[in-house]
């Protein structure tokens, strides 16, 4: 039989993440992380939570990599451009600063120079 409980209480949930009860408030208040109201006491089930956990990790590397530099982001909207001949992501820095329309892969010869470093 298992001996996990299936709904924890608030207070559980932030002693099992090592965070302040508060923070496990607000992402319920939110709604990011799903509870259940049962009188003035919210319940968190353990899968929710769980998958809470999983969501966050791969949400923190889902903005995408430059396809110019090889720059990656956590937001995409870092990353909403593309490239004219394949539609590969190109970050905003390498489109409006470099004016690169391009991946690396596609950049005419004289494109594809290093990006140079600012100098003191």
């Amino acid at each position: 039989m298992n001996t996990e409980k299936e709904f924890l209480s608030l207070e559980e949930v932030a002693e099992l993440l090592g965070v302040d009860y508060q923070l496990v408030y607000k992402l319920v208040r939110s709604g990011a992380l799903p509870a259940g109201r049962v009188g003035r006491m919210y319940r968190v089930m353990r899968k929710d939570l769980y998958a809470y956990i999983e969501n966050s990790k791969a949400s923190s590397v889902t903005g995408g990599v430059c396809s110019s530099c090889g720059t990656a982001y956590a937001s995409k909207l870092s990353v909403r451009h593309q490239c004219r001949e394949c539609g590969e992501p190109i970050c905003d820095d390498c489109w409006m600063r470099r004016k690169v329309r391009a991946c690396a892969e596609h950049q005419p010869m004289e494109e594809k120079k290093p990006v140079s470093k600012r100098k003191k």
